[in-house]
């Protein structure tokens, strides 16, 4: 429950980033021409992306600096086939790219109203939140990081689908005044 929860409040503020977003997108765009955040600039969506992810990973960060304080290669029961720090950097990693990929999938959903796109990208995020449940078994990491793998991959394959249907057919949608 906590689980979804966290999710449903992740979701919420990277929605409520988007409107921010736009919304002085159009401040700015009525006193100047100079473009500001441009939810429709693919790089801006890759930076906030970055942004997102590298919050969750610092914020995740926390046990793995306390640990890193201690002399030695630490193992953990649920992990026992390789080292803490390889086995956290991976999942790092993973949550990293999976929230780039994300920012790209909710922002064009949040772009063209799609409820299935915006729905997906919370599945998605739950999908990948789930999967780490598996860490708290006997060598759950077994199960975690390749299904992690396969959920980044799973979106980044999806992203990167909605990338090129926007470079191929670019739609240009005038911010809302």
């Amino acid at each position: 429950v906590a689980l979804v929860f966290a999710v449903l409040i992740q979701e919420a503020f990277r929605y409520g980033y988007y409107r921010l977003c736009t919304a002085a997108e159009r401040r700015v765009s009525a006193l100047t021409t100079q473009r500001l955040f441009c939810p429709n600039s693919f790089d801006s969506v890759l930076a906030s992306g970055l942004g997102f992810g590298t919050a969750t990973v610092l914020v995740m960060l926390g046990r793995g600096l306390e640990e890193a304080v201690r002399p030695g290669t630490v193992y953990t029961e649920s992990c026992s086939g390789m080292s803490f720090y390889f086995s956290s950097s991976l999942l790092y990693c993973f949550l990293l790219f999976l929230n780039i990929f994300l920012m790209v999938i909710a922002t064009e959903g949040y772009k063209s109203k799609s409820w299935v796109v915006i729905g997906g990208a919370f599945g998605l995020h739950l999908l990948g939140s789930l999967v780490t449940l598996f860490n708290t078994q006997p060598n759950g990491c077994a199960i975690s990081i390749p299904l992690l793998l396969l959920v980044t991959v799973g979106a980044g394959a999806w992203a990167g689908k909605l990338v090129w249907q926007g470079l191929l057919y670019p739609m240009h949608r005038p911010v809302r005044r």
